[in-house]
């Protein structure tokens, strides 16, 4: 085959050279489903997630935090009381030697 005057070894070599060229393209379309997307798009899609649940935190915290300063306005006596608690608490982890 290694002939390029002799027209069917030429012919034949075109059709050997298109059956690798989709042998390729299928051995390539199944390493990418057996290895999955590529780690740059894992990393990129990994970010993307992590960027959404650190937003979402953010937001359940400010919630949060404006219920409590709401609450708070409502009923100051409570504030109070948290804050007696809290501080009850830091002293009674501090007596045992733990930073709360």
């Amino acid at each position: 085959m290694s002939n390029p005057t002799d027209p069917i070894t030429c012919e034949a070599c075109a059709i050997n050279r298109a059956l690798i060229a989709k042998l390729d393209e299928r051995l390539t379309a199944l390493e990418a489903e057996v290895r999955g997307a590529p780690t740059e798009v894992l990393l990129e899609e990994f970010t993307v997630a992590k960027a959404q649940r650190d937003a979402r935190q953010s937001a359940i915290a400010e919630y949060n935090r404006l219920q409590q300063d709401e609450f708070y306005r409502k009923l100051p006596e409570l504030k109070e009381a948290a804050t007696r608690q809290r501080s009850n608490y830091e002293a009674f982890m501090r007596e045992r030697g733990f930073e709360p």
